[in-house]
């Protein structure tokens, strides 16, 4: 399975949602990009700070 971003989100247990539907369905996941690298892109970049703080309350709520 391929997807273009990885939320990188928590599952219904200690695993990543990622984690859980490797595990679910016996295949591997990949990403193009991460929201880390989203916000490593925004932070070199400079100007970004509204859109960083927003995304850090979304993975703080919802992250792994």
């Amino acid at each position: 399975v391929l997807i273009a971003l990885d939320r990188q989100e928590r599952g219904k247990g200690e695993l990543s949602a990622i984690q859980e539907v490797e595990r679910d369905f016996n295949t591997q996941v990949i990403s193009i990009v991460s929201l880390a690298d989203v916000v490593a892109y925004l932070s070199e970049n400079g100007g970004h700070e509204a859109q960083i703080n927003g995304i850090n309350a979304y993975r703080e709520r919802y992250g792994i």
